[in-house]
């Protein structure tokens, strides 16, 4: 089942999940579109994946929508995580934003996948 938005896919590799793959650029262009997806999943899924290895930029307000899933996320006793590997754009802003520090972030689908979240 895929769903799109510009240049994002969401793919649900199992039952409870949702990987948002994010291709081209992102900016605060489709930043609320994003964020209105973005809490669609987190309401209907225990464990998001947002996939950046195709993305060549991203700007604050995609950052911003990234940081408020995951504290949807958090707050709904799900799990929200990126999966980088990524253009060394798109990894140095997401440095800058400390994302990195805040986020679970992995090289891998796999490793992003694994451990899904459980809802209390």
């Amino acid at each position: 089942m895929e769903n799109r938005l510009q240049d994002i896919r969401v793919e649900h590799p199992r039952a409870g999940t949702a990987v948002v793959v994010f291709t081209g650029e992102h900016d605060a262009a489709t930043s609320e579109r994003l964020e209105a997806l973005l809490d669609s999943l987190v309401e209907e899924n225990d464990l998001v994946v947002g996939d950046f290895s195709e993305a060549e930029f991203v700007d604050s307000a995609t950052i911003f929508a990234l940081i408020k899933t995951y504290r949807a996320a958090t707050l709904r006793g799900s799990a929200f995580r990126l999966q980088l590997g990524t253009e060394p754009i798109v990894k140095r802003a997401f440095q800058l934003s400390g994302v990195l520090e805040v986020l679970e972030c992995f090289a891998s689908r796999e490793e992003a996948l694994r451990n899904g979240a459980a809802r209390p």
